[in-house]
Order: C-alpha cells, then structure tokens, then sequence
C-alpha cells in the first residue's frame, strides 16, 4: 500500500474518532503530523499531506466544500449522520476567526431573531494569542499558521466580515457547535460589538432587547474594561447611558460623567438623524423613539 493511501486511511479514522464532517487542509496536516509522531516516524511537511487530501478526494472521500477554497467535506458513511454547519465551514478557512455581532447574539442566546447572515470577526495584523481550535501551539512550532481566508458566502449564506485591531482582539471565548469548538465573543464583547453597529444587528430595537436580555447574566466590571479598551469618549457616553437605563450602577460611571464631550453632533445612534431630545446626564442626542428606549427597562409583569 501506498504511504500516502495508508496515511490517508489513519487520518480519516482519526477523523471519524472526531465527529468532524468539515476539514481545512490545514487540519490534515495536523492530524498527518499526531499519527507520525505516535508511531515514531519523520513529521511530514504540508507537500505529503497534501497526498493525502488527493488521495482521499481521488477515492471519494472527501469533496471541496464549494466556493471555499481550502476546506473538505467528509463523504464517508460515518459522516452521512452529521450535520454540516456553516460556522464550521468558516472557522476552517479562518481558524483565528471569531464569531461576532449578530451571529453571537444568537449563538449566545441574546436574541430570538435569526440572523439574515454570518458574521464574523477577523483581526488584522492576524491574532498571535491563539491557535487553532483543537491543536495545540507545539503543534505549529516549525510551521507557518494556516491562511486565513473570508469567503463572502457558504453555499447561499452571505459571510459578513468585520476587522479589527490587534489592540481591540480582547473578549472572546470557545463555544460548541454539534460538539466541536468555534471562537466566539463573549456576552459582554458581543452587547458592545452590536451598540457599535447597531445596523449590523438587526437594528437597535433588536440591539436594546438584548441588552435588556443580558441584564442577570452581564458581567459588569467586564463591560467596564472592554469599553475602556476601546479608548473612545463617545463610545463611553453612549454605553453609560444603556448601563443606567438597563439599571445597572458603577462607580465608574460617575467619573465617566466628569469628562464628558461637548457638541450638538454626538448621537445615541451614530446613523440615525440628529434629534432635540437628549440625556442631560450623557450629553448625547437621544435619536431614537422613546419607546425604543423603553426597550432597555424592564417590561411590566
């Protein structure tokens, strides 16, 4: 038997082992490289591994996933019984991906909306904190870490990508989808994410509920510190005033108060129009229905 057909043979077991029904190229050669190491032999390079993702697509094992270069659908038996799920489609083709805004309100459960897309969040210069979901970071030593692509779609679902600095590559953690590990942001990341692009989250009616929602899961301090992070005045005005109006308190607030921006143009919601009413206490223009703003507060029993 051909080195490459047996190593193929080991890899797809391994796989099967692992519930996995979509594999990034990349991931071959991870799992080639464990079952060299097991057995005592030289760690092969991406060229051998790439033998082996021909030869299981040559013996029909394995197909592309169409439209995302670089990533495989398992075709054997074990996998008919397994979903294929989008999001892990495209944290292969971007293992440092992070899932964000609307789709992590639904993956979090903030929200009862479905989102319309996938969204996802990719750092720019890429993120050197972590490593691929399911490896290890010995695993790289020696090697360079996957593309990272962003396909605009999975099959007819758009992909909408946000990029971010290194410096704002902050909250983020490791959820399930069918049983295998995806990154997404956390509650916390995820409320500030939305309130940034209210318009990239079904609206700020939607946005509002799920700050609402969030109310007894919300780690407070947390929100604090990322909205520090981000180091932008507005952007403090706007999540004290949903802080209150949720019903939160916090020593912080208080000194947030005292250096406040000035100026008829700062506004609740960036890409809504100008309105007369405002907070006296945020000094923002309050551009939105006051029923919307209801939505923050507890509704009535």
């Amino acid at each position: 038997m051909r080195q490459s057909l047996k190593a193929a043979h080991q890899v797809l077991r391994k796989l099967a082992q692992e519930r996995r029904r979509i594999v990034g190229a990349w991931r071959f050669l991870i799992e080639y490289r464990r079952i060299a190491h097991a057995q005592g032999d030289p760690l092969p390079e991406a060229p051998q591994a790439n033998k082996v993702i021909n030869e299981l697509t040559r013996d029909q094992q394995i197909s592309p996933v169409p439209g995302v270069r670089g990533v495989y659908r398992v075709d054997v038996p074990y996998a008919d019984v397994i979903p294929i799920v989008d999001e892990q489609i495209v944290q292969e083709a971007n293992p440092l991906a992070v899932f964000s805004h609307w789709t992590a309100l639904a993956h979090n459960g903030l929200t009862d909306q479905i989102p319309t897309e996938i969204q996802a969040t990719h750092c720019k210069p890429p993120a050197i904190s972590r490593v691929p979901l399911g490896t290890a970071p010995e695993e790289w030593v020696g090697l360079d870490l996957p593309p990272l692509a962003r396909p605009p779609k999975v099959g007819d679902v758009a992909v909408r990508w946000f990029q971010t600095l290194g410096k704002w590559d902050f909250g983020r953690t490791i959820s399930y989808t069918q049983g295998l590990p995806i990154y997404v942001t956390d509650n916390e990341r995820t409320l500030l994410d939305v309130l940034r692009s209210p318009d990239e989250a079904g609206g700020i009616l939607t946005v509002f509920r799920s700050w609402r929602r969030a109310r007894d899961v919300l780690n407070l301090d947390r929100v604090i510190d990322y909205t520090e992070r981000f180091d932008q005045p507005i952007f403090r005005q706007r999540v004290g005033f949903v802080l209150e109006e949720v019903g939160f308190t916090h020593l912080t607030l208080a000194a947030w108060k005292t250096n406040l921006l000035r100026g008829g143009s700062l506004k609740l919601v960036p890409s809504l129009p100008y309105s007369p009413e405002f907070s006296p206490h945020w000094n923002i223009s309050l551009n939105v229905p006051a029923s919307v703003i209801q939505e923050l507060k507890d509704r009535p029993d």
